[in-house]
């Protein structure tokens, strides 16, 4: 009988009052965000204390692991290219006509002199794997209802200990996420918005991500454009495709 009280005991604080587990909304949201292929074509903006420099790309996306995004503006930034496979990124260099790989203490640096690091760039699907997810607790961020998820690292290999996530109970879509160091330090904070209704999924048009390491610092970036579920030369994901 005492077995069967724990039981239901856990079951009851493993779900809270929601119906739902913190890994069970996190698969969702993987789910929603994430498509066989994707196009996308973007505007960065990166504010700086009061100096502000604007870039723009266009994105190639198969599943959650392989990526390829090409800069087209400002004329300094065109051509530069990124082809991420897995736990693998590569940058090539039109300058100097060089591929080169990304890897160890670079993984940490700004992307772009963004407030993004290449190691966010590689983030994938693997979360679970890397992580714990409880949930929380609920709150409203603007006017929409969120799950609260919290996610803790149960391997030594990551950059983030802990982050806190605010997923849209209806759509599935984070809204809010802060990162965090082992410490409990807050290292950076992101939020999306402008969410669109594209092609049967939602999908947040509108990014921010701020690196409290950084003062006064913000990166914006606009989806002007996004497609899902397209045919993509599967040749768009190779290292020879960085050089054309």
């Amino acid at each position: 009988m005492k077995d069967k009280i724990a039981i239901l005991i856990f079951l009851v604080l493993g779900t809270g009052c929601w119906g739902i587990t913190g890994e069970e909304i996190i698969k969702k949201v993987d789910a929603n965000m994430t498509s066989r292929t994707a196009r996308t074509e973007a505007r960065m903006v990166i504010h700086v204390d009061s100096e502000v420099r604007e870039k723009t790309l266009i994105s190639y996306e198969k599943g959650q692991d392989t990526a390829y995004a090409e800069f087209l503006s400002p004329p300094r930034d065109k051509g530069v290219k990124y082809l991420k496979i897995e736990d693998n990124m590569w940058m090539y260099l039109p300058s100097v006509d060089k591929i080169i790989k990304i890897s160890g203490a670079m993984l940490r640096q700004s992307m772009m002199g963004s407030d993004f690091s290449y190691e966010d760039a590689l983030e994938s699907s693997k979360l679970l794997t890397k992580y714990t997810a409880t949930l929380v607790g609920e709150e409203k961020i603007a006017d929409r209802t969120c799950y609260i998820v919290d996610l803790v690292a149960k391997v030594k290999e990551v950059t983030y200990y802990e982050r806190k996530i605010w997923v849209d109970k209806e759509r599935f879509i984070p809204l809010r996420e802060d990162l965090f160091a082992l410490s409990g330090k807050k290292l950076k904070e992101m939020t999306m918005g402008d969410i669109k209704r594209i092609g049967g999924r939602y999908y947040p048009m509108y990014m921010t991500m701020s690196n409290l390491l950084r003062q006064n610092s913000k990166t914006e970036m606009f989806i002007t454009k996004a497609q899902f579920d397209i045919y993509v030369p599967p040749e768009t994901f190779t290292q020879g495709n960085l050089t054309k």
